[in-house]
């Protein structure tokens, strides 16, 4: 059985005492919260706290539990998470032992990572639109008592992405538009080789408003445009897979600017953090969920994890540890500009879930031809 949950994306690593709380079985303190309110001002979406009687709800584990359970997530920053907030307390709570494994999260992928790993898989972390058609080609497990769209996994996690760039190469913040400015901005920029994130910050450049992204996106003209703006800096695009390469890309130098996970520079050391500025203006929120393979369907192991993972004091959990928003002082520091942070546009998993199979088909054939 699977927990109908919410999602609390509002909270980040910078709430230490969160954390602290998080892992002695408490809720976090008022003043956290209220830390966030403050940036989030607005923004109207705050959820209501766990109960103090969640965070130590103890998963069923059944007698016959693989004492071994090997999983798909991505590696770097997000998996170090998720190994000392997640894995390690549900290895004391049932005596198993979680063994992760990295992938790039392309459900396309999937088949062949399953066939490369040599041991069974039991879950796989992936967008939320991934999990829907990962069911739909029967490579993911639908819960037969559950009839709704979630179905095949809950989203546990919100990831946020954003422009990050080089502060010793710009004079003012850029936006979405200055990354298509070669001229002004000559160097190597970094997007993402996959049509979701890319062909809506393309349209973004190319003076789409926020809430039209979608609407446009859904015609064949709006397809169109959006590959006529990509081939327009087709030679100064490094392409990156995982949210580990987004963050390497740029801080390594190999793009002065480029779309990343807020966490993968919020979460890095303290030079390159203040190397770094990020365009929180528009910024995408990205929905993250569990899926059980089929192969692992009957596996009470498998099923019992992932229904742990989707209960709200694991997903409080992650939304404390993962850095997707700056703390009060950073954000003083280094956008005061700001008074507070707008909210994300979310991408919208119910358009990529219906379009995903062919506009990655014309997105592919667009990287390989010339």
């Amino acid at each position: 059985m699977r927990f109908t949950l919410f999602s609390l994306p509002f909270l980040n690593t910078s709430d230490r005492q969160a954390v602290s709380s998080q892992e002695q079985g408490q809720v976090p303190s008022p003043s956290v919260l209220s830390r966030r309110r403050a940036l989030l001002a607005g923004l109207g979406c705050l959820a209501p706290l766990v109960p103090a009687s969640a965070m130590t709800r103890r998963p069923t584990a059944p007698t016959s539990a693989a004492k071994h359970l090997h999983i798909l997530t991505f590696s770097g920053k997000i998996a170090g998470i998720q190994s000392k907030i997640l894995f390690k307390p549900y290895e004391q709570l049932t005596h198993q032992t979680i063994i992760p494994h990295g992938w790039n999260g392309q459900i396309n992928d999937l088949e062949h990572v399953i066939k490369q790993t040599h041991h069974p898989l039991a879950a796989a972390m992936m967008e939320s639109s991934s999990l829907r058609i990962g069911c739909n080609l029967k490579l993911l497990s639908r819960h037969q008592t559950d009839s709704s769209l979630s179905n095949c996994g809950q989203p546990s996690a919100a990831i946020d992405y954003a422009m990050a760039w080089d502060r010793a190469r710009f004079d003012t913040e850029p936006g979405w538009p200055d990354l298509w400015d070669v001229a002004r901005h000559p160097g190597r920029r970094s997007l993402r080789r996959d049509p979701r994130l890319t062909l809506e910050i393309a349209l973004l450049a190319d003076g789409v408003p926020a809430n039209a992204l979608y609407t446009v996106l859904a015609t064949p003209k709006g397809v169109d445009r959006a590959f006529l703006k990509l081939e327009q800096v087709r030679p100064y695009i490094a392409w990156w897979s995982t949210p580990e390469e987004a963050g390497h890309i740029l801080t390594s130098g190999g793009a002065l600017m480029g779309c990343v996970p807020t966490g993968e520079i919020l979460g890095s050391s303290e030079p390159d953090r203040q190397r770094f500025g990020l365009h929180w203006q528009q910024r995408f929120l990205v929905q993250y969920g569990w899926g059980v393979l089929t192969s692992a369907a009957r596996n009470p192991a498998a099923l019992a994890f992932v229904s742990w993972l989707e209960q709200a004091a694991q997903q409080q959990a992650f939304a404390n540890a993962w850095p997707s928003l700056p703390s009060l002082t950073e954000l003083n520091a280094l956008a005061p500009h700001l008074e507070h942070i707008p909210p994300a546009i979310t991408v919208d998993d119910t358009f990529w879930e219906a379009n995903l199979g062919a506009l990655d088909e014309r997105f592919q054939q667009w990287m390989h031809h010339a």
